[in-house]
């Protein structure tokens, strides 16, 4: 599933494209995703509108009409949007397609029909994000405090921390030499402050790394948008040897259903 810096990258991709567009058409090419396509009876109010802005919030992104509601899309695994030419036909897995005054499409397609294509309203109440200004280590402490859960599943949960996914998470406490399945509760005050430090370094050089890569690319809005070049020194390099002590090799347990990887040498159960 794509991951904070991803999404990220594809919201900026679809502010450089569509914004100041002006939508006029609205074409549903299957009923439903994960939950129901709105019809276009039901997105009225944005035609004619246009598009103010692109929000990411989270693993989310929201395009504002200046309306009421914003159309809220979430890519589920394999969501992803292109630029067809108005004469293609579409794709195998093209669930929806905006046409704009300007001539411009925009399309979503989802292969596994676990992404979300909603109205919803922008919302008010959000989640800290690990980034400068928004997660900060006495907001991680007390979620840490007194919990028996495991430090990896409690930074992956979006209720806690909004946007942190496995890669990063991984990555993060591979950094600060926190193992994965350590409980969280057990953590020290200094060790919550670099986890925190560490978690907003990743994303942010990870989301600088999706916004050089189209500037660098001319920006590019299709399935490889969340496909640029992520440097991870222990995420999926299980049985390699550990690149910061040399002497171990990377192991991969299971927590919570996810592939974790860590440093038995580096990262230490207390």
């Amino acid at each position: 599933m794509p991951e904070l810096p991803e999404v990220n990258t594809v919201a900026a991709a679809l502010q450089h494209f569509f914004a100041g567009e002006t939508l006029a058409g609205w074409q549903s090419l299957t009923p439903r995703l994960r939950r129901p396509i709105p019809d276009r009876d039901q997105v009225k109010d944005l035609f004619g509108a246009e598009l103010g802005q692109v929000v990411r919030i989270a693993k989310s992104i929201y395009l504002d009409f200046g309306s009421k509601q914003a159309l809220h899309i979430h890519l589920g695994m394999t969501g992803f949007f292109s630029m067809p030419e108005k004469s293609a036909k579409p794709e195998k897995h093209e669930h929806l397609r905006l046409e704009f005054t300007s001539g411009k499409i925009l399309a979503f397609s989802d292969p596994r029909r676990f992404g979300v294509v909603e109205l919803a309203q922008l919302p008010l109440k959000r989640v800290p994000e690990p980034l400068a200004g928004a997660l900060d280590a006495e907001y991680l402490a007390a979620a840490c405090k007194g919990s028996g859960r495991t430090i990896k599943s409690l930074i992956m949960d979006q209720q806690i921390i909004a946007g942190a996914g496995n890669i990063y998470a991984s990555e993060a406490l591979f950094g600060v030499g926190i193992r994965p399945d350590r409980t969280a509760g057990s953590l020290a005050w200094h060790e919550i402050k670099a986890l925190t430090a560490s978690l907003v370094r990743v994303i942010e050089t990870a989301i600088a790394s999706g916004l050089d890569y189209q500037r660098k690319h001319g920006w590019f809005l299709n399935s490889e948008t969340t496909h640029f070049p992520i440097e991870t020194r222990v995420y999926g390099r299980a049985g390699e040897l550990c690149e910061k002590c040399g002497r171990s090799s990377v192991e991969n347990i299971r927590i919570a259903g996810r592939s974790s990887f860590f440093c038995p040498v580096c990262q230490k159960s207390r």
